[in-house]
């Protein structure tokens, strides 16, 4: 199967926020894209950086993701399923910019974890969604987390000892609209 890992490095949390990274691989870990951009309306962005360490100054000479977007949405069509972490935020991002992700089979690691990690939440009443530190530690996976590029490989990992253990057997979500995920 065609599969791809992605994840989005951001200026904040929001509608407004930009994309200052992408990173995508394929199923086998080889790199398909990794770049910095520099946002269009953003000029800081301190929590974020806090997070991630992408600053100002690392993106003032980066290229524009909409110079990326026929290569991205090239990447996406011919893949038959996308996995990421929390990957409707990253879609979300990337629709933002015009990315089309209609019709594409999705698994989102960070839910398919939560019931193996088994926190359970009263509140929710359902199982926690941990953070992709907590499940790549699980798996006995350690990188720097924050980057885009590492936290695809993480995910991939990831991915891979929950395909081994067939917690993967028949989930996966098709994208049929576009969510509007900022309300």
């Amino acid at each position: 199967m065609n599969l791809i890992v992605f994840d989005t490095e951001t200026t904040g949390l929001t509608y407004g926020d930009e994309i200052l990274q992408l990173s995508i691989i394929d199923g086998n870990g080889k790199l398909l894209l990794d770049q910095l951009f520099k946002p269009t309306h953003k000029t800081s962005w301190f929590e974020a950086q806090e997070i991630h360490k992408i600053s100002p100054e690392m993106v003032k000479n980066c290229p524009d993701i909409s110079d990326y977007k026929k290569q991205i949405q090239k990447i996406i069509n011919q893949a038959e399923l996308l996995v990421g972490y929390n990957i409707h935020f990253d879609i979300a991002f990337l629709e933002n910019i015009g990315i089309d992700f209609e019709g594409k089979k999705t698994i989102d690691i960070m839910k398919v974890f939560a019931p193996v990690y088994g926190e359970w939440s009263e509140y929710f009443g359902d199982y926690k969604w941990q953070k992709l530190t907590t499940c790549a530690a699980y798996f006995g996976y350690n990188y720097c987390p924050h980057l885009a590029l590492e936290d695809v490989k993480a995910t991939l990992y990831a991915f891979n000892n929950l395909k081994k253990t067939n917690k993967l057997d028949g989930y996966y979500e098709i994208i049929n609209y576009t969510e509007d995920v900022w309300n």
